[in-house]
């Protein structure tokens, strides 16, 4: 392998991982541009020094497919710290997916599939862009139904309307209800797919909150 194709490999794999960095930076993800692209260009350059030290050990035996299974694995734990965890609500799972796939992306450019990196890279662009939409059309007629455990105050209450006059999101079928010092109350949530996940995140930063579900 000549230099000119290790450089090749490697701004082809900051080219495809910046492109799917870029539609997570718009989409105002963790994750975005320069994270994106340091995991596939990181995936890639690994994948190509395994490469290079099994040509340089002629005659000895070895396997790339080690170095793939070892980025892969690796890439896991730093999914795992983009998964946030908060009373219950998980977020964060998208972006992991993401920064594994685009390791992926990394390693198929780093094996000189260069075809198969360009579909690749356009497949995840069209998952990524294309069926948030169709989520948001499959589960507009649904309406969500959030279930809270609060301290029973006006203080929490006052906080938890004055998010839903902020966000401008439409509360329907409200029920409160009390046990002992506790708040108890139930209510569906009319707003679109963006709407719905920045209210039930920003319920999470209420402190008097105690629980929080969502069916």
């Amino acid at each position: 392998m000549t230099l000119i194709e290790t450089v090749l490999k490697l701004l082809l794999a900051i080219g495809l991982g910046g492109l799917i960095g870029l539609e997570r930076e718009t989409s105002r993800k963790p994750a975005g541009l320069r994270t994106n692209i340091l995991v596939c260009v990181g995936s890639a350059m690994l994948m190509i020094l395994s490469d290079l030290i099994l040509r340089r050990a002629a005659g000895t035996q070895g396997d790339l497919t080690r170095m793939a299974a070892a980025v892969v694995t690796g890439i896991g734990f730093l999914g795992a710290g983009t998964i946030i965890q908060a009373r219950g609500m998980i977020h964060g799972l998208t972006t992991a997916s993401t920064l594994w796939v685009v390791a992926g992306l990394g390693l198929v450019v780093g094996a000189g599939f260069y075809v198969e990196a360009v579909v690749f890279t356009g497949l995840v662009l069209l998952t990524l862009a294309l069926f948030p939409r169709i989520e948001d059309r499959f589960h507009r007629g649904a309406t969500p139904r959030f279930h809270l455990r609060m301290k029973d105050s006006a203080e929490a209450l006052a906080s938890f309307r004055k998010l839903s006059l902020h966000l401008g999101v439409k509360i329907e079928d409200f029920h409160l209800r009390r046990e002992k010092d506790i708040a108890v109350v139930t209510f569906g949530l009319a707003a679109p797919e963006g709407k719905e996940q920045e209210f039930s995140q920003s319920l999470t930063e209420i402190p008097d909150i105690l629980e929080i579900k969502i069916d």
